[in-house]
């Protein structure tokens, strides 16, 4: 392989520099920091059943990848096992929680983000909560988070659902309460 040496690089004409397609310039160390790509991967999961009456625990159980309609993924970085979220890449992923409620008696119900970089110690990072009387309601949250270890880095979502009567709403058919992972680029 050879090596260009200058001292700085011009576009010929006007102020853009082209990549060709799917190149990426990388630093000394070999960490990308240009690339010609865009967004390599966004995947959603989905909670098909509803989480209600008093409960504060993570979600283990009832996530899907949307089927319906036209719903689809792009690339298929995340995968999900018992509620704990892998990435097969490391990157930096922005991570939005959505989390549809429905509130009675001035409950609370709150989605949670947590994250671990040790594979067993998770810290919470992101809650999206809701509280009224006798409403349904979505609240959102996002974090953006450098995974750079594949074995250690993952995530998990707890539900908190402070009374009987209220519920974090799942659905089979609609992302109600829904997670979504976007890989933004490399670490």
């Amino acid at each position: 392989m050879s090596q260009l040496n200058v001292d700085t690089i011009g576009a010929q004409t006007g102020n853009d520099i082209s990549i060709a397609s799917g190149k990426t310039l990388k630093d000394a160390s070999g960490n990308a920091f240009v690339t010609s790509q865009g967004l390599s991967s966004a995947q959603t999961f989905r909670l098909t059943a509803g989480i209600g009456g008093s409960v504060d625990a993570a979600i283990t159980s009832n996530w899907e990848v949307p089927d319906t309609e036209n719903q689809g993924n792009m690339g298929s970085l995340v995968s999900e096992s018992s509620g704990i979220f892998t990435f097969s890449e490391t990157g930096y992923y922005l991570i939005i929680a959505q989390g549809s409620t429905t509130t009675n008696t001035g409950g609370n119900v709150t989605i949670e983000t947590h994250i671990t970089n040790d594979n067993s110690t998770y810290t919470m990072v992101a809650e999206a909560r809701t509280y009224d009387d006798n409403s349904n309601d979505t609240t959102f949250s996002h974090t953006i988070i450098d995974v750079t270890n594949v074995s250690n880095d993952k995530v998990k979502f707890f539900a908190d659902v402070d009374h009987s009567n209220c519920e974090l709403r799942g659905s089979t058919t609609q992302n109600l309460t829904c997670v979504s992972f976007l890989k933004l680029g490399a670490t």
